[in-house]
């Protein structure tokens, strides 16, 4: 495991908080067909139904690997919705075409709707504690 590597615990929970905000936006983000588009607007360069599926497997290991997060910037809450939004992230990968067709096309997808549902619910459990302080200053106890 990746943790038992590392020499500082106080600098791996700075990088997991830094992390755990990071999912915080990429939920906000898939969970808003309105803010995708204002993404694409704002980036046309960009194939935003690519960045909805790579952005998130930028940020979360595969779900086996999710017993290394927890406790204290993960709670088991966190963890359970992060472990339903991965099968929801798996099935809405099944289920889209390869290469994704243009967002406006993707949005009106089954699947699509599927995959903002999943990072709506998964975006109200971590709410409930929003984001964490990402500085060494705001370490949380274990």
């Amino acid at each position: 495991r990746w943790t038992d590597t590392v020499v500082d615990p106080a600098s791996y929970q700075v990088v997991q908080r830094r992390v755990r905000n990071r999912l915080i936006e990429y939920f906000e983000m898939a969970a808003s067909f309105d803010e995708q588009s204002k993404y694409q607007l704002a980036a046309p360069q960009v194939h935003v139904p690519h960045e909805v599926i790579n952005q998130y497997e930028d940020w979360v290991p595969s779900p086996s690997r999710l017993d290394e997060w927890g406790p204290p910037v993960f709670s088991m809450g966190e963890l359970d919705a992060l472990r339903e939004f991965a099968r929801v992230f798996d099935d809405t990968c099944d289920r889209t075409p390869d290469p994704l067709p243009p967002l406006d096309q993707v949005q009106r997808l089954p699947a699509w709707e599927s995959l903002r549902q999943g990072a709506r619910d998964a975006l109200r459990v971590f709410l409930r504690r929003g984001k964490l302080e990402e500085g060494a200053d705001g370490l949380l106890d274990v």
